[in-house]
């Protein structure tokens, strides 16, 4: 089978969940004997506007890379505030020709960042059927998390929060300096500088509506509809969770053709049957890991750590220097290579994302490690965990009690033969 991935990049360039999957799915998907093809946003040339596809140098050993030259801008950060420049049209004979050259079976799409709706419509024009991970909710949302001043809208996504968000997202220029080649080496520099700053994420005045020009409101009702266009063409929804599920089909104009819900995995994940024992009266560290920032939950952890002075909480993700309590410890960041020390050292680990996040790769790797872990209901991963497990809130967790679980894990080649499986369901239907 030939595969067409569409997803952001490869590190260092590019980070995250979402990249590791697809690098990682990938790898796998070519070591069972198919042939696999990445296409994903790359430079942007001042020069030349003009959008292209380029052929790229191989970097993972049987993963044929293209670059997709001027993509629309990625909103990876808060929002957007041009939405005009996110609808940019181009030719459509610049997908038509490269789908057309490279015959790809089936097209497994990631995000909905930097790609222009008439990839889709060509691809529908082609019957190229087209399978789509929720790993984002960018399309629903303007920003990809849903998660603005303080709480998720996705409850409340009407234009009046299209119009909002706009006020935290960054100008087309800047993020466009960030999809630069020279990016990921502006970034070490800039955090060398601000490793001893830190600051709290600001929160916005809701404006009304009336507030916002109507070239504003004009644009923002355009672009939301851009975006469920290309939802609509879609073929199947992969939904790697229960919570993205309910999100998308919430937030989706019109529910889609087809979908199946399987939890994603990652190369790192060795499966198998595991066993957990917890023992809350011998607990006497919890730990925290990944950014400090609210819509991750990390304020919530430290509020937890005020209530209870007695224990000891540790903190890895950022290189960067909060106020933190007495009794927690800043381990900052960790290198890949030291990972699995750090999961042995772990008693207990929380994961408090305040955002309704679509998975957590974290939870999956701990529970591979049977490090015991608990999780806030708004996690994806909860479908992993026994309800004994899931937190209604972190302010509310008792620190007593015994916890005694087994499970079963995919592994990650158990996890790529489902998916093929699933491409193969969604070529046979009509």
């Amino acid at each position: 089978m030939k595969i067409l991935h569409y997803g952001l990049g490869y590190p260092p360039e590019r980070s995250g969940g979402l990249v590791q999957y697809v690098t990682d799915l990938m790898t796998e998907q070519f070591r069972q004997g198919n042939s696999v093809v990445y296409l994903f946003p790359g430079r942007i040339n001042l020069f030349d506007r003009r959008t292209k596809i380029k052929k790229g140098k191989e970097r993972i050993p049987g993963i044929v890379s293209y670059e997709l030259i001027n993509s629309l801008p990625l909103a990876v950060f808060g929002g957007i505030k041009e939405p005009e420049k996110f609808m940019t049209s181009v030719d459509e004979n610049i997908y038509e020709n490269f789908l057309n050259e490279l015959e790809p079976d089936i097209i497994h799409v990631h995000t909905l960042m930097g790609l222009h709706q008439e990839f889709f419509t060509v691809a529908n024009r082609l019957k190229i059927k087209i399978v789509y991970t929720s790993h984002d909710y960018f399309g629903l949302s303007p920003n990809p998390t849903f998660y603005f001043s303080g709480k998720s809208w996705d409850d409340e996504n009407s234009l009046n929060y299209w119009l909002n968000v706009s006020q935290a997202a960054m100008s087309v220029k800047k993020l466009r300096a960030l999809q630069s080649s020279f990016y990921p080496k502006l970034r070490d520099i800039v955090k060398k500088f601000k490793k001893d700053s830190f600051q709290k994420e600001a929160h916005y005045s809701i404006k009304s509506n009336s507030e916002y020009s109507e070239n504003q409101i004009v644009s923002f009702n355009n672009l939301k509809d851009y975006y469920q266009n290309i939802f609509e063409k879609i073929d199947n929804f992969h939904f790697n969770s229960t919570v993205a599920k309910e999100v998308f089909e919430k937030n989706l104009r019109t529910l889609p053709k087809s979908s199946f819900l399987l939890s994603i995995s990652n190369a790192d994940i060795h499966g198998g049957k595991k066993h957990i024992s917890l023992d809350m009266g011998q607990i006497n560290k919890i730990t925290y890991i990944g950014q400090y920032a609210e819509f991750k939950g990390f304020y919530d952890f430290l509020e937890l750590a005020k209530r209870n002075p007695s224990l000891h909480f540790e903190i890895y993700g950022e290189d960067i220097n909060p106020v933190v309590p007495y009794n927690v410890k800043n381990r900052k960041r960790f290198a890949s290579d030291e990972k699995m020390q750090v999961f042995k050292d772990i008693q207990l680990l929380i994961v408090p994302s305040r955002w309704k996040e679509t998975f957590n790769f974290l939870t999956i790797e701990a529970l591979d490690k049977e490090v015991p872990v608990f999780v806030l209901e708004n996690v994806g991963a909860k479908d992993l965990l026994p309800s004994s497990f899931i937190l209604k809130g972190v302010r509310e967790m008792l620190l007593s009690g015994e916890y005694r679980i087994t499970y079963k894990i995919d592994s990650f080649t158990k996890h790529s033969k489902k998916i093929e499986s699933e491409y193969m369901a969604c070529l046979s239907r009509k």
